[in-house]
């Protein structure tokens, strides 16, 4: 619920949200930090645990029959993010919100909110990734290269946080 006010809030203050059938779609704005801060308030209850502020979730959950591994390496300006799918099929990495990272290749960043989750959307002309929590479970599919991934499901109940570990 904290998630959906503090978006509420950007929208009402930049004046963007867009209202299509069931979803609200607040645009995040183009500036180093504003995604990893949309993705720190989306996972505030897991990734306060962490005493120091940095570490790292491990996730293991499925997409469909096949098992998903997904590992959030999270500091106070990035979170880096590896995802696995049954041994290899599909691998992928990438940051949400490099300190450094360029804006030319993103097409559009969203915080989509509806009565039953939030979605935090990455689009780049050769990838991106969706994160989709409810804040209990969380959905996890990426693109890169072209190659899209299953959609995988995990319980934030059975993460296993490791304090202080980084990418």
């Amino acid at each position: 619920m904290k998630t959906i006010t503090t978006g509420l809030c950007v929208a009402a203050m930049l004046g963007t949200s867009v209202a299509l059938a069931d979803s609200t779609i607040v645009k995040v704005p183009r500036e180093n930090g504003a995604v990893h801060q949309e993705f720190k308030n989306l996972l505030n209850d897991t990734l306060s645990k962490f005493r120091s502020g940095i570490g790292r979730v491990e996730l293991t959950g499925k997409a469909g029959s096949e098992t998903c591994n997904a590992n959030f390496y999270t500091s106070g300006e990035t979170t880096f993010v590896t995802m696995a799918v049954k041994d290899g099929d599909f691998y992928n990495e990438f940051y949400i919100d490099h300190p450094h990272q360029s804006f030319k290749k993103i097409l559009f960043q969203n915080l989509i909110m509806n009565d039953e989750n939030v979605e935090l959307k990455v689009v780049q002309r050769d990838g991106g990734y969706s994160i989709v929590t409810d804040g209990k479970s969380l959905k996890l599919s990426s693109k890169s290269h072209g190659v899209e991934s299953p959609t995988c499901q995990f319980s934030l109940a059975q993460a296993t946080l490791h304090e202080g570990e980084t990418e």
